[in-house]
């Protein structure tokens, strides 16, 4: 027969010595209250309300802090002294605009003044660059350079400008210069000079002189009979002048004549025979004179216009019958 066993949790029976740790059996006495505990998918119960977003926070201790001074900010509200948020900060009425327009307009118009193009856009920029100045608003400095900038292309434009037509005067000037020279018509009948007399229509036996003094002298035509060996004699009649030219000059003149004559309407053909000398190209002194004879070959001996001039630069003289 067994010994009855006394009951669970008698004093009687020995204990773990590890239950007094908490390491042992931890199960709780059927006597034990359990904490519910809540169902999957059920709303657990509410907890104690928590502040709005942007409330005030209770500090430690239950007392409110206020900041320094005694004003607290709101949410978002600008420092005292800063500007309102998303709006930039404003700058002085004026600008740097026309202080920058002055630098750019005048820095082109100083590139472009060395060819003489540039004054128009300097000077433009030079009254932006003085007006800048006058207002006093924006960068004083911006439109100090831009009115100095725009003075330089100026005074360079201008000066390129002057060079220009001074080296354009003188070259018409020396254009003028190598025109041919005009003269006046000595009558060999009279001897008188006319100061007023054209250079066109002189009757054959005329001298007409230059103004730089040269004098230039036909011969009426006579008939020549062209050599076996002369070449050029292709029409009706040949005839021979006799030219004359004086330097009347103070210096050597050197003759370069041409010479041309037409008949009847027809040009007439120079001819070249052994007997007749060619045109001169010998330098003639001061005061001397050269004569020579040219043959031209003619449709008409009767209605002959000549003409020829002593040199390259002096104008043609025309001789007619």
């Amino acid at each position: 027969m067994s010994t009855p066993q006394p009951p669970y949790g008698s004093s009687d029976e020995p204990r773990d010595p590890r239950d007094e740790n908490g390491r042992g059996d931890q199960t709780p006495p059927p006597s034990a209250p359990v904490p519910p505990q809540p169902t999957y998918g059920t709303t657990p119960p509410p907890s104690a309300p928590q502040p709005a977003y942007g409330a005030p926070q209770q500090p430690y201790g239950g007392q409110s802090q206020q900041p320094y001074g005694g004003q607290q900010a709101s949410y978002g509200a600008a420092p005292t002294g800063a500007p309102a948020y998303g709006r930039p900060p404003q700058s002085p009425q004026g600008g740097n605009g026309l202080g920058i327009a002055s630098i750019v307009v005048g820095g082109v118009g100083l590139l472009l003044s060395f060819i003489g193009f540039g004054v128009i856009l300097a000077i433009v920029g030079l009254v932006l660059g003085i007006i800048a100045l006058v207002k006093k608003k924006g960068a004083r400095m911006l439109a100090l350079i831009g009115t100095i900038v725009s003075g330089l292309g100026v005074l360079i434009g201008l000066a390129v400008v002057i060079v220009g037509l001074v080296i354009g005067l003188a070259s018409v000037q020396a254009v003028n210069d190598s025109l041919p020279t005009s003269g006046s018509i000595d009558s060999g009948d009279s001897g008188s000079a006319d100061s007023d007399a054209s250079a066109e229509n002189n009757a054959f036996g005329d001298t007409f002189t230059y103004d730089d003094g040269v004098a230039v002298t036909v011969s009426a035509p006579e008939a020549y009979t062209p050599g076996e060996y002369s070449s050029g004699a292709d029409q009706a009649a040949s005839v021979v002048f006799t030219v004359t030219i004086e330097n009347g000059t103070d210096a050597n003149f050197e003759p370069m004549p041409y010479e041309t004559a037409t008949s009847g309407g027809v040009e007439a053909s120079k001819v070249y025979d052994s007997d007749i000398e060619s045109s001169p190209t010998t330098v003639v002194p001061a005061g001397q004179t050269i004569t020579y004879r040219i043959v031209f070959s003619v449709a008409d001996a009767d209605q002959i216009v000549f003409q020829m001039s002593p040199s390259f630069d002096y104008d043609d003289v025309v001789f007619t019958s």
